[in-house]
């Protein structure tokens, strides 16, 4: 590297303003030891001994595994109350025998109509944990493998349960352009604002990038609710994340984030490895504001400009992303730091992306970073290596990807609130759908093709820190390893050059895709189907009820009334989600058996023509042309003007709005 000159300048110190002497000296005071507790009476510890003796400390689970420990109280309680006598849940689990399992188990398949075995199993799974949580001890083992015995052997075939394994679709660079593709250029969906639509996109390459649960990225905590069968007992302060089948995928629920289902078997870990020393105090540990959300914030990204190795280049923008919100973090936190740089095509650079998002929050400190072409031209100045772009003290923990409020006139990006889990989940099915995919997308796609290329790329060691799996722990060839081989063996045992294009094609989710796909069912399908005769029943007990009243509030029959609506309100929304899968399988079943005979038959190729989409807002009709058109053999000095053109229209972008169509002039 050739070395620069540098004008004699005298050393600039810290700024000695009021707000900067109080944060120095905020952070000085909280270095400060504790101060040493008296020693207490020999009484006094002897007292705890006895008393820890005597009874079972039980852990304050997370709130997902509260949810699944109230799930199975409720379905043993069910169960109880058909015994002789109806005793209570907790008579009964306390001296659960292996009868009793079985019982239950049988209980489980004839009242909650349960179909899949992998699903009976992991209730018997949840029913040991609630036994290990009841009496402080594990069930007996043989028990336990009699009752595993009995359920993938008689119960199998006396209910007729199914034992297929749902297919686990690999998401592949080639499908995550037409995804970016259609999200920006062909997408005809509304989002509250234009800012939702640059977030999702940086969300869908993080996700790609990174290989994380959607959790660390979003708000993925329910909403507080109560857990009857858990609130009278003692718990502790800490959370634990139950989960020693750490990444298994068991049905659609299993892409959540946090608890994709939970073991029998609480492992409690340490969470202080550590001697207490004070000189190790993490930076956002010494903030007095607490952070309202996991989801990941300013504070979490560092921006970086780097001096470039080779002289008289441009110096570069760089990223560190540190995700610390892992499942089971607050158990066994393993915070994972990824690093990023540009991207000289700007629909696959996350800086670019992030850049747009913190222009339009005014997030950076400098008062005079608010344009793209300040931020991507800056230089590195003084005997540094980097110089970091900081945020604003009031943002460091505000969420980046946030949701939409409704003011009384308009909507508006929250401030303070992070985008939910089920937010983003319902924009990322709705996008599978649109292009067109066989399978349902989900986060999970995007984890296992990050899985798939670092395991084909890097050692196991890199493949379990990207992933956050304990080392050794083969999760990754249980849940992750795509279930279509990619090496052509036949070639190789034929020793013949393989086929790497279309094997490369063939393992990833893409090779099934029709745009042509329908995403809704026609009305004269919906209207030439049968009723459904549980919903014709509901609706002749509720027009019974009402006996040709309209208004019910007040009567005796409201509370039944209101039930049954719900009730019926379900059913539809069910049997239209079936309807509507059901029809785009047989799409996809019926329309190559179709082009078959047609052509066949001498027919001429129907010419797929692309629906044209007018875009209502110009920013994002030019950005679409923009980044959605692939440019070879440009220059360096071109590569960043369209970077920064690209991020400039971003954020202008995320000042609009587009009316959804329902409200537009015709």
């Amino acid at each position: 590297m050739v070395a620069r000159n540098y004008a004699t300048v005298n050393p600039r110190l810290p700024s000695t303003s009021k707000p900067n002497l109080a944060r120095l000296n905020d952070r000085v005071e909280r270095r400060r030891p504790k101060p040493k507790i008296q020693p207490r009476p020999p009484e006094y510890y002897q007292n705890l001994i006895d008393q820890h003796n005597e009874t079972t400390v039980k852990p304050n689970y997370a709130d997902t595994t509260k949810d699944n420990l109230q799930d199975i109280i409720d379905k043993f309680s069910r169960f109880c109350a058909h015994l002789p006598k109806g005793p209570p849940w907790r008579s009964i689990i306390r001296n659960c025998s292996k009868g009793t399992s079985i019982a239950f188990v049988i209980h489980i398949c004839e009242v909650d109509r349960v179909k899949k075995r992998s699903t009976v199993h992991q209730y018997y799974l949840r029913l040991k944990m609630l036994f290990n949580r009841e009496n402080g001890r594990h069930m007996n083992t043989n028990d336990a493998k009699e009752v595993l015995a009995y359920i993938y052997g008689p119960l199998t075939r006396d209910y007729d349960l199914d034992i297929t394994v749902k297919e686990k679709p690999v998401l592949g660079v080639d499908d995550l352009l037409l995804l970016l593709n259609h999200h920006w250029a062909r997408d005809t969906s509304t989002f509250p604002t234009e800012r939702h639509r640059v977030q999702f996109a940086l969300i869908l390459l993080l996700l790609f990038a990174t290989g994380c649960r959607p959790a660390e990225l979003v708000d993925a905590k329910k909403k507080k609710r109560r857990w009857p069968g858990l609130e009278d007992d003692e718990t502790g302060d800490g959370d634990v994340d139950d989960n020693s089948f750490e990444d298994a995928e068991v049905g659609a629920d299993a892409d959540f984030g946090f608890d994709d289902h939970d073991s029998a078997v609480a492992d409690l870990g340490s969470e202080n490895d550590g001697n207490g020393s004070d000189d190790d105090v993490a930076m956002s540990d010494i903030e007095t504001e607490l952070r309202q959300f996991d989801a990941l914030c300013y504070e979490d990204v560092r921006l970086l400009v780097v001096r470039n190795p080779v002289a008289g280049e441009r110096d570069l923008l760089a990223m560190e992303v540190k995700l610390a919100h892992h499942k089971g973090a607050k158990r066994r936190p393993k915070p994972t730091i990824f690093f990023f740089t540009e991207v000289d095509d700007p629909i696959f650079c996350p800086i670019t992306h992030l850049v747009s998002l913190a222009i339009a929050d005014e997030a950076f400190e400098a008062p005079s970073l608010t344009t793209a072409e300040r931020v991507f031209e800056h230089k590195v100045w003084g005997p540094v290596v980097s110089t970091p772009l900081s945020w604003k003290q009031e943002i460091l923990k505000t969420p980046i990807f946030r949701q939409d409020k409704k003011p009384a006139d308009s909507v508006a990006t929250s401030p303070t609130l992070a985008l939910t889990y089920s937010q983003f989940r319902d924009c990322l099915n709705r996008l599978g759908l649109a292009a067109g995919f066989l399978e349902k997308l989900t986060s999970y796609c995007f984890r296992r093709g990050t899985a798939n290329v670092v395991d084909s790329k890097a050692t196991d060691a890199v493949r379990d820190q990207v992933m956050r799996h304990n080392p050794n722990s083969a999760v990754y060839n249980g849940a992750y390893i795509n279930e279509r081989v990619p090496f052509d063996v036949l070639s190789a045992v034929l020793e013949r050059p393989s086929a790497d294009g279309i094997l490369r094609m063939l393992t990833h989710m893409s090779l099934m895709r029709d745009p042509r796909a329908p995403i809704h069912v026609p009305d004269d399908v919906l209207a030439a189907l049968p009723p459904d005769p549980h919903i014709v029943d509901l609706e002749q007990q509720r027009v019974q009820l009402k006996a040709g009243a309209y208004r019910i509030q007040g009567t005796e029959v409201e509370a039944e009334v209101r039930r049954l609506t719900a009730e019926i309100s379900v059913a539809r929304t069910r049997r239209r989600n079936i309807i509507s899968e059901e029809y785009r399988a047989d799409y996809f079943r019926r329309r190559p058996i179709e082009d078959i005979e047609r052509q066949n038959s001498g027919q001429q190729e129907e010419e797929y023509i692309e629906p044209v989409v007018e875009h209502q807002i110009s920013e994002r009709a030019q950005l679409a042309e923009l980044i959605c058109t692939h440019v070879a053999g440009i220059t360096a000095q071109d590569i960043v003007a369209r970077r920064i053109h690209s991020a400039g229209l971003m954020v202008a972008l995320c000042r609009r709005r587009e009316v959804p169509r329902r409200y537009r002039l015709r």
